[in-house]
Protein backbone atom coordinates (compact mmCIF):
# COMPACT_ATOMS: atom_id res chain seq x y z
CA UNK A 1 0.00 0.00 0.00
CA UNK A 2 1.43 3.22 -1.18
CA UNK A 3 2.26 6.06 1.37
CA UNK A 4 0.23 8.97 1.25
CA UNK A 5 2.65 12.54 1.25
CA UNK A 6 1.60 13.20 5.32
CA UNK A 7 2.24 9.81 6.25
CA UNK A 8 5.79 9.92 4.55
CA UNK A 9 6.27 12.95 6.50
CA UNK A 10 5.68 11.15 9.88
CA UNK A 11 7.87 8.44 8.87
CA UNK A 12 10.75 10.74 7.98
CA UNK A 13 10.16 12.70 10.87
CA UNK A 14 10.80 9.55 12.92
CA UNK A 15 13.52 8.29 10.99
CA UNK A 16 15.03 12.33 11.52
CA UNK A 17 14.65 11.63 15.59
CA UNK A 18 16.01 8.67 15.56
CA UNK A 19 18.66 9.20 13.34
CA UNK A 20 20.57 11.67 15.96
CA UNK A 21 19.13 10.10 18.89
CA UNK A 22 21.51 7.12 17.32
CA UNK A 23 23.80 7.59 14.69
CA UNK A 24 27.09 9.05 14.29
CA UNK A 25 27.04 8.78 10.49
CA UNK A 26 25.16 9.74 8.08
CA UNK A 27 24.50 7.30 5.03
CA UNK A 28 23.56 7.89 1.24
CA UNK A 29 19.81 6.57 2.12
CA UNK A 30 19.58 8.55 5.79
CA UNK A 31 20.47 11.85 3.75
CA UNK A 32 17.95 11.09 0.95
CA UNK A 33 15.29 10.40 3.50
CA UNK A 34 16.72 13.96 5.58
CA UNK A 35 16.43 15.55 2.24
CA UNK A 36 12.49 14.21 1.62
CA UNK A 37 11.27 15.76 4.97
CA UNK A 38 13.09 19.04 4.94
CA UNK A 39 13.64 20.31 1.43
CA UNK A 40 11.74 23.02 0.85
CA UNK A 41 10.67 22.19 -3.29
CA UNK A 42 10.20 18.38 -1.68
CA UNK A 43 7.82 19.59 0.82
CA UNK A 44 6.16 22.43 -2.03
CA UNK A 45 5.75 19.71 -4.29
CA UNK A 46 3.97 17.42 -1.60
CA UNK A 47 1.47 20.50 -0.93
CA UNK A 48 0.78 20.61 -4.62
CA UNK A 49 -0.38 17.19 -4.27
CA UNK A 50 -2.84 17.77 -0.74
CA UNK A 51 -4.12 20.92 -2.50
CA UNK A 52 -5.19 18.43 -5.54
CA UNK A 53 -7.02 15.79 -3.52
CA UNK A 54 -9.12 18.14 -1.65
CA UNK A 55 -9.51 19.96 -5.64
CA UNK A 56 -10.89 15.89 -6.50
CA UNK A 57 -12.92 15.74 -3.56
CA UNK A 58 -14.59 18.51 -3.92
CA UNK A 59 -15.15 18.00 -8.02
CA UNK A 60 -16.85 14.79 -6.85
CA UNK A 61 -19.51 17.37 -5.06
CA UNK A 62 -20.87 17.80 -8.78
CA UNK A 63 -23.31 15.29 -8.97
CA UNK A 64 -24.84 15.84 -5.26
CA UNK A 65 -27.57 18.41 -5.23
CA UNK A 66 -27.54 22.21 -4.55
CA UNK A 67 -29.13 23.27 -1.31
CA UNK A 68 -29.10 26.92 -0.25
CA UNK A 69 -31.05 29.92 1.77
CA UNK A 70 -31.96 32.33 -0.54
CA UNK A 71 -34.08 35.94 1.05
CA UNK A 72 -35.21 39.44 -0.54
CA UNK A 73 -36.88 42.83 1.24
CA UNK A 74 -37.85 44.61 -1.00
CA UNK A 75 -39.85 48.31 -1.60
CA UNK A 76 -41.50 49.83 -4.42
CA UNK A 77 -42.15 52.98 -4.98
CA UNK A 78 -46.19 52.71 -4.70
CA UNK A 79 -48.26 50.08 -3.91
CA UNK A 80 -49.92 48.08 -7.11
CA UNK A 81 -53.66 48.70 -7.34
CA UNK A 82 -56.28 48.41 -9.59
CA UNK A 83 -58.86 50.58 -10.15
CA UNK A 84 -62.16 49.05 -10.85
CA UNK A 85 -64.60 52.09 -9.90
CA UNK A 86 -65.36 53.06 -13.68
CA UNK A 87 -66.94 49.35 -14.07
CA UNK A 88 -68.89 49.49 -10.61
CA UNK A 89 -70.27 52.69 -12.04
CA UNK A 90 -71.32 50.80 -15.08
CA UNK A 91 -72.87 47.73 -12.95
CA UNK A 92 -74.87 50.55 -10.58
CA UNK A 93 -76.24 52.21 -13.80
CA UNK A 94 -77.85 49.12 -14.75
CA UNK A 95 -78.96 48.23 -11.67
CA UNK A 96 -80.31 51.93 -11.31
CA UNK A 97 -78.59 52.62 -8.35
CA UNK A 98 -78.47 56.76 -8.15
CA UNK A 99 -75.00 56.59 -6.12
CA UNK A 100 -72.92 53.33 -6.59
CA UNK A 101 -69.98 54.77 -4.71
CA UNK A 102 -72.33 55.01 -1.20
CA UNK A 103 -73.80 51.03 -1.85
CA UNK A 104 -71.27 49.30 -3.46
CA UNK A 105 -68.54 50.94 -1.83
CA UNK A 106 -64.63 52.13 -3.22
CA UNK A 107 -63.72 49.51 -6.01
CA UNK A 108 -60.29 50.13 -6.30
CA UNK A 109 -58.30 47.30 -4.90
CA UNK A 110 -54.51 47.06 -3.96
CA UNK A 111 -53.05 43.85 -5.01
CA UNK A 112 -49.38 44.38 -3.59
CA UNK A 113 -48.35 46.28 -0.97
CA UNK A 114 -44.82 48.35 -1.97
CA UNK A 115 -43.35 46.73 1.09
CA UNK A 116 -42.77 42.71 0.24
CA UNK A 117 -40.54 40.37 1.77
CA UNK A 118 -39.74 36.49 1.32
CA UNK A 119 -36.90 33.76 2.44
CA UNK A 120 -37.07 30.19 0.98
CA UNK A 121 -34.41 27.33 1.05
CA UNK A 122 -33.23 26.34 -2.89
CA UNK A 123 -32.62 23.04 -3.95
CA UNK A 124 -31.37 22.08 -7.22
CA UNK A 125 -29.56 19.12 -8.69
CA UNK A 126 -28.14 18.07 -12.10
CA UNK A 127 -29.96 15.23 -13.75
CA UNK A 128 -27.61 15.05 -17.32
CA UNK A 129 -24.97 17.32 -18.29
CA UNK A 130 -23.96 15.47 -21.70
CA UNK A 131 -21.37 13.88 -20.17
CA UNK A 132 -19.78 17.06 -18.72
CA UNK A 133 -20.32 16.01 -15.01
CA UNK A 134 -18.37 12.12 -15.80
CA UNK A 135 -15.68 13.85 -17.88
CA UNK A 136 -14.85 16.52 -14.98
CA UNK A 137 -14.21 13.73 -12.14
CA UNK A 138 -12.21 12.06 -14.75
CA UNK A 139 -9.98 15.21 -15.48
CA UNK A 140 -9.83 15.82 -11.69
CA UNK A 141 -8.67 11.97 -11.33
CA UNK A 142 -5.78 12.64 -14.00
CA UNK A 143 -4.65 16.19 -13.11
CA UNK A 144 -4.39 14.13 -9.38
CA UNK A 145 -2.49 11.66 -10.63
CA UNK A 146 0.02 13.80 -12.29
CA UNK A 147 -0.01 16.27 -9.09
CA UNK A 148 1.73 12.78 -7.84
CA UNK A 149 3.76 12.04 -10.94
CA UNK A 150 5.08 15.80 -10.90
CA UNK A 151 5.98 14.93 -6.98
CA UNK A 152 7.91 11.58 -7.56
CA UNK A 153 9.39 13.97 -10.41
CA UNK A 154 11.14 16.15 -7.67
CA UNK A 155 11.94 13.53 -5.65
CA UNK A 156 13.70 11.83 -8.67
CA UNK A 157 15.44 14.97 -9.36
CA UNK A 158 16.41 15.91 -6.01
CA UNK A 159 17.92 12.51 -5.49
CA UNK A 160 19.77 12.70 -8.55
CA UNK A 161 21.21 15.87 -6.92
CA UNK A 162 22.00 14.76 -4.05
CA UNK A 163 23.93 11.53 -5.04
CA UNK A 164 26.06 13.98 -6.71
CA UNK A 165 26.94 16.24 -3.86
CA UNK A 166 27.42 13.03 -1.74
CA UNK A 167 29.35 11.25 -3.50
CA UNK A 168 31.29 14.93 -4.58
CA UNK A 169 32.11 15.33 -0.73
CA UNK A 170 33.18 12.16 -0.99
CA UNK A 171 35.35 12.48 -3.77
CA UNK A 172 36.83 15.55 -1.68
CA UNK A 173 37.34 13.20 1.41
CA UNK A 174 39.34 10.74 -0.49
CA UNK A 175 41.64 13.45 -2.34
CA UNK A 176 42.46 15.64 0.63
CA UNK A 177 43.17 12.21 2.51
CA UNK A 178 45.38 11.43 -0.83
CA UNK A 179 46.93 15.21 -0.72
CA UNK A 180 47.70 14.41 2.94
CA UNK A 181 49.44 11.29 2.62
CA UNK A 182 51.60 13.03 -0.27
CA UNK A 183 52.03 16.16 1.82
CA UNK A 184 53.50 13.89 4.68
CA UNK A 185 55.75 11.84 1.92
CA UNK A 186 57.17 14.92 0.64
CA UNK A 187 57.56 16.26 4.32
CA UNK A 188 59.55 13.47 5.37
CA UNK A 189 61.44 13.26 2.02
CA UNK A 190 62.30 16.96 2.44
CA UNK A 191 63.62 16.72 5.68
CA UNK A 192 65.76 13.69 5.18
CA UNK A 193 66.94 15.63 1.79
CA UNK A 194 67.75 18.60 4.45
CA UNK A 195 69.73 16.16 6.40
CA UNK A 196 71.90 14.46 3.74
CA UNK A 197 72.36 18.84 2.43
CA UNK A 198 73.90 19.65 6.10
CA UNK A 199 76.01 16.33 6.26
CA UNK A 200 77.71 17.38 2.65
CA UNK A 201 75.75 14.19 0.65
CA UNK A 202 73.66 16.20 -1.74
CA UNK A 203 73.89 19.24 -3.31
CA UNK A 204 71.66 22.80 -2.62
CA UNK A 205 69.97 22.13 -5.72
CA UNK A 206 68.08 18.57 -4.52
CA UNK A 207 67.24 20.76 -0.87
CA UNK A 208 65.21 23.00 -3.32
CA UNK A 209 63.51 20.68 -5.66
CA UNK A 210 62.07 18.96 -1.79
CA UNK A 211 61.15 22.21 -0.60
CA UNK A 212 59.53 23.07 -3.98
CA UNK A 213 57.31 19.58 -3.88
CA UNK A 214 56.78 20.48 -0.48
CA UNK A 215 55.42 23.68 -0.97
CA UNK A 216 53.21 21.89 -4.26
CA UNK A 217 51.70 19.18 -1.91
CA UNK A 218 50.89 22.13 0.73
CA UNK A 219 48.61 24.20 -1.63
CA UNK A 220 47.02 21.31 -3.02
CA UNK A 221 46.04 20.15 0.41
CA UNK A 222 44.77 23.16 1.34
CA UNK A 223 42.79 23.47 -2.08
CA UNK A 224 41.15 19.96 -1.29
CA UNK A 225 40.09 21.38 1.99
CA UNK A 226 38.37 24.15 0.68
CA UNK A 227 36.62 21.33 -1.74
CA UNK A 228 35.28 19.60 1.39
CA UNK A 229 33.97 22.62 2.90
CA UNK A 230 32.32 23.36 -0.35
CA UNK A 231 31.01 20.44 -0.85
CA UNK A 232 29.54 20.09 2.53
CA UNK A 233 27.91 23.61 2.24
CA UNK A 234 26.15 22.04 -0.76
CA UNK A 235 24.91 18.86 1.33
CA UNK A 236 23.29 20.73 4.22
CA UNK A 237 21.58 23.10 1.83
CA UNK A 238 19.93 20.23 0.34
CA UNK A 239 18.84 18.08 2.87
CA UNK A 240 18.48 20.67 5.50
CA UNK A 241 20.93 19.55 7.88
CA UNK A 242 23.25 22.47 9.73
CA UNK A 243 25.60 20.37 11.70
CA UNK A 244 26.47 17.13 8.79
CA UNK A 245 27.85 14.37 10.21
CA UNK A 246 30.70 11.91 8.45
CA UNK A 247 29.43 10.27 5.54
CA UNK A 248 29.21 6.39 5.53
CA UNK A 249 28.34 5.30 1.86
CA UNK A 250 31.53 4.47 0.31
CA UNK A 251 32.04 4.15 -3.70
CA UNK A 252 30.05 1.48 -5.37
CA UNK A 253 32.27 -0.92 -7.23
CA UNK A 254 32.20 -0.38 -11.13
CA UNK A 255 30.81 -3.69 -13.16
CA UNK A 256 28.99 -4.33 -15.84
CA UNK A 257 25.60 -4.77 -14.18
CA UNK A 258 23.32 -5.38 -17.50
CA UNK A 259 23.49 -4.29 -21.23
CA UNK A 260 22.78 -1.24 -22.53
CA UNK A 261 18.73 -2.70 -24.15
CA UNK A 262 17.83 -3.65 -20.76
CA UNK A 263 18.35 -0.44 -19.55
CA UNK A 264 16.51 1.12 -22.43
CA UNK A 265 13.88 -1.59 -21.85
CA UNK A 266 13.96 -0.47 -18.61
CA UNK A 267 13.50 3.44 -18.98
CA UNK A 268 11.04 3.23 -21.64
CA UNK A 269 8.51 0.85 -19.00
CA UNK A 270 9.49 2.66 -15.50
CA UNK A 271 10.13 6.79 -16.71
CA UNK A 272 7.83 8.48 -14.79
CA UNK A 273 8.39 11.17 -17.47
CA UNK A 274 6.76 9.23 -19.42
CA UNK A 275 3.92 8.10 -17.16
CA UNK A 276 3.29 11.72 -17.18
CA UNK A 277 3.19 12.45 -20.49
CA UNK A 278 0.28 9.13 -20.59
CA UNK A 279 -1.83 10.86 -18.29
CA UNK A 280 -1.67 14.07 -20.01
CA UNK A 281 -2.22 12.83 -22.86
CA UNK A 282 -5.71 11.14 -20.81
CA UNK A 283 -6.23 14.97 -19.64
CA UNK A 284 -6.35 15.79 -23.42
CA UNK A 285 -9.00 12.66 -24.64
CA UNK A 286 -10.92 14.18 -21.72
CA UNK A 287 -10.72 17.87 -22.93
CA UNK A 288 -12.34 16.42 -26.65
CA UNK A 289 -15.26 14.41 -24.55
CA UNK A 290 -16.05 17.71 -22.55
CA UNK A 291 -15.93 19.88 -26.06
CA UNK A 292 -18.22 17.37 -27.73
CA UNK A 293 -20.32 17.77 -24.64
CA UNK A 294 -21.81 20.71 -25.29
CA UNK A 295 -23.94 18.97 -28.40
CA UNK A 296 -26.23 17.68 -25.57
CA UNK A 297 -29.13 19.18 -23.73
CA UNK A 298 -28.49 20.12 -19.93
CA UNK A 299 -31.47 18.62 -17.93
CA UNK A 300 -31.10 19.84 -13.93
CA UNK A 301 -33.82 19.25 -11.10
CA UNK A 302 -34.62 22.50 -9.15
CA UNK A 303 -37.38 23.08 -6.34
CA UNK A 304 -38.25 25.88 -3.65
CA UNK A 305 -39.80 25.96 -0.59
CA UNK A 306 -40.80 29.50 0.63
CA UNK A 307 -40.73 28.98 4.55
CA UNK A 308 -41.17 32.90 5.17
CA UNK A 309 -42.95 35.82 3.38
CA UNK A 310 -44.25 39.06 4.48
CA UNK A 311 -46.58 41.52 2.15
CA UNK A 312 -47.38 38.42 -0.60
CA UNK A 313 -50.84 37.96 -0.96
CA UNK A 314 -51.33 36.82 -4.50
CA UNK A 315 -48.55 33.83 -3.51
CA UNK A 316 -50.18 31.26 -1.29
CA UNK A 317 -48.23 28.61 -2.68
CA UNK A 318 -45.33 27.51 0.08
CA UNK A 319 -43.19 25.12 -2.36
CA UNK A 320 -42.54 24.11 -5.79
CA UNK A 321 -40.33 21.58 -7.80
CA UNK A 322 -39.67 21.30 -11.41
CA UNK A 323 -37.62 20.04 -14.12
CA UNK A 324 -35.40 21.68 -16.67
CA UNK A 325 -34.08 21.79 -19.96
CA UNK A 326 -31.33 23.68 -21.77
CA UNK A 327 -29.72 23.24 -25.22
CA UNK A 328 -27.60 25.13 -27.28
CA UNK A 329 -28.29 24.55 -31.10
CA UNK A 330 -26.32 26.78 -32.58
CA UNK A 331 -23.38 28.66 -31.60
CA UNK A 332 -21.68 30.20 -34.03
CA UNK A 333 -19.63 26.92 -34.85
CA UNK A 334 -17.49 27.42 -31.65
CA UNK A 335 -18.01 23.83 -30.77
CA UNK A 336 -16.71 22.68 -34.16
CA UNK A 337 -13.77 24.40 -33.56
CA UNK A 338 -13.26 23.98 -29.80
CA UNK A 339 -13.26 20.08 -30.53
CA UNK A 340 -10.81 20.54 -33.16
CA UNK A 341 -8.33 22.37 -30.98
CA UNK A 342 -8.76 19.66 -28.61
CA UNK A 343 -7.83 16.78 -31.05
CA UNK A 344 -4.76 18.90 -32.20
CA UNK A 345 -3.66 18.92 -28.23
CA UNK A 346 -3.78 15.05 -28.58
CA UNK A 347 -1.59 14.55 -31.37
CA UNK A 348 0.28 17.35 -30.27
CA UNK A 349 0.78 14.97 -26.55
CA UNK A 350 1.64 12.09 -28.84
CA UNK A 351 4.47 14.07 -31.12
CA UNK A 352 5.74 14.64 -27.41
CA UNK A 353 5.58 10.72 -26.53
CA UNK A 354 7.52 9.75 -29.37
CA UNK A 355 10.08 12.10 -28.89
CA UNK A 356 10.55 11.76 -25.43
CA UNK A 357 10.99 8.38 -25.67
CA UNK A 358 14.29 8.81 -28.33
CA UNK A 359 15.49 11.32 -26.15
CA UNK A 360 15.38 9.09 -22.93
CA UNK A 361 17.07 6.11 -24.67
CA UNK A 362 19.93 8.49 -26.00
CA UNK A 363 20.52 9.85 -22.78
CA UNK A 364 20.17 6.44 -21.16
CA UNK A 365 23.36 5.03 -23.73
CA UNK A 366 24.96 8.40 -22.58
CA UNK A 367 24.85 7.08 -19.14
CA UNK A 368 25.41 3.53 -19.86
CA UNK A 369 28.82 4.75 -21.77
CA UNK A 370 29.68 7.01 -19.34
CA UNK A 371 29.98 4.06 -16.86
CA UNK A 372 31.56 1.83 -19.53
CA UNK A 373 33.68 4.47 -19.94
CA UNK A 374 34.97 4.76 -16.08
CA UNK A 375 34.83 0.97 -15.44
CA UNK A 376 38.06 0.81 -18.34
CA UNK A 377 39.70 3.48 -16.76
CA UNK A 378 39.53 2.06 -13.63
CA UNK A 379 40.65 -1.26 -14.91
CA UNK A 380 43.50 0.33 -16.66
CA UNK A 381 44.60 2.97 -14.00
CA UNK A 382 44.61 -0.13 -11.29
CA UNK A 383 47.66 -1.53 -13.61
CA UNK A 384 48.95 2.12 -13.89
CA UNK A 385 49.02 2.06 -10.13
CA UNK A 386 51.14 -0.75 -9.61
CA UNK A 387 53.45 0.61 -11.95
CA UNK A 388 53.63 3.81 -9.75
CA UNK A 389 54.36 2.57 -6.51
CA UNK A 390 56.96 0.45 -7.88
CA UNK A 391 58.56 3.48 -9.30
CA UNK A 392 58.30 5.27 -6.55
CA UNK A 393 59.69 2.87 -4.34
CA UNK A 394 63.01 2.48 -6.97
CA UNK A 395 63.29 6.15 -6.97
CA UNK A 396 62.82 6.91 -3.42
CA UNK A 397 65.70 3.91 -2.62
CA UNK A 398 68.22 5.40 -5.37
CA UNK A 399 67.87 8.79 -3.32
CA UNK A 400 68.29 7.26 -0.26
CA UNK A 401 71.33 5.45 -1.73
CA UNK A 402 72.76 8.42 -3.20
CA UNK A 403 72.31 7.58 -7.04
CA UNK A 404 69.11 9.17 -7.44
CA UNK A 405 67.93 12.72 -7.33
CA UNK A 406 64.68 14.68 -5.06
CA UNK A 407 63.51 15.53 -8.59
CA UNK A 408 62.86 12.34 -9.19
CA UNK A 409 61.34 11.49 -6.30
CA UNK A 410 59.26 14.48 -6.22
CA UNK A 411 58.36 13.52 -10.12
CA UNK A 412 57.31 9.69 -9.05
CA UNK A 413 55.32 10.71 -5.85
CA UNK A 414 53.32 12.95 -8.37
CA UNK A 415 52.92 10.41 -10.98
CA UNK A 416 51.12 8.14 -8.57
CA UNK A 417 49.07 10.70 -6.66
CA UNK A 418 47.49 11.44 -10.05
CA UNK A 419 47.00 8.46 -10.76
CA UNK A 420 44.99 7.55 -7.63
CA UNK A 421 43.43 11.16 -7.91
CA UNK A 422 41.98 9.87 -11.72
CA UNK A 423 41.02 7.03 -9.63
CA UNK A 424 38.70 8.50 -7.05
CA UNK A 425 37.65 10.76 -10.13
CA UNK A 426 36.62 7.97 -12.47
CA UNK A 427 34.80 6.27 -9.16
CA UNK A 428 32.85 9.49 -8.78
CA UNK A 429 31.76 9.58 -12.08
CA UNK A 430 30.73 6.08 -12.16
CA UNK A 431 28.66 6.26 -9.25
CA UNK A 432 26.70 9.31 -10.49
CA UNK A 433 25.90 8.25 -13.91
CA UNK A 434 24.96 4.54 -12.56
CA UNK A 435 22.85 6.80 -9.72
CA UNK A 436 20.69 8.28 -11.78
CA UNK A 437 20.20 5.58 -14.14
CA UNK A 438 18.98 3.49 -11.50
CA UNK A 439 16.69 6.25 -10.35
CA UNK A 440 15.54 7.46 -13.57
CA UNK A 441 14.50 3.67 -14.14
CA UNK A 442 12.66 3.52 -10.96
CA UNK A 443 15.65 1.29 -9.03
CA UNK A 444 16.07 4.70 -6.26
CA UNK A 445 15.28 2.19 -3.38
CA UNK A 446 17.96 -0.62 -5.13
CA UNK A 447 20.69 1.73 -5.27
CA UNK A 448 20.44 3.17 -1.93
CA UNK A 449 20.56 0.30 -0.07
CA UNK A 450 23.24 -1.96 -1.81
CA UNK A 451 25.35 1.78 -0.79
Amino acid sequence: MALTPFKKSLVYLLLFLVFFANAQELSLKEAQEFMLAKNGEAKASMFEVKAMEEEHKATKGLRLPTVGISGTYLRLDEDITVDLNAPRDMVGGLLQIPNPELVLGDWNFTLQEKNLGFASVDVSMPIFAGGKINAANKASEIKLNLSENHHQLKEDELTIKLISYYFKLKLAIEAKNLRKEVYETVLLHNNQATKFFENGMIAEVETLNAKVALSNANRELLAAKKDISLATTAIQNLIGLQVLPAISTSFTAPTVVKSLKEFQDEMLIESKQLKTIKKSHELAEVGVKVDNSDYYPQVGFFGKYMFWKDNLPLADTKWFVGVGVEWELFNGFQREHKIKASKYKVSQIEEIDKQARLNLSTYTEKLYNTMQKELEQIESLNADEVFANKLKFMRTRAFDEGTGTSLEVADATLKLTEIKLHKIKALYEYNVAYGELMVLTGKTALFLNQN
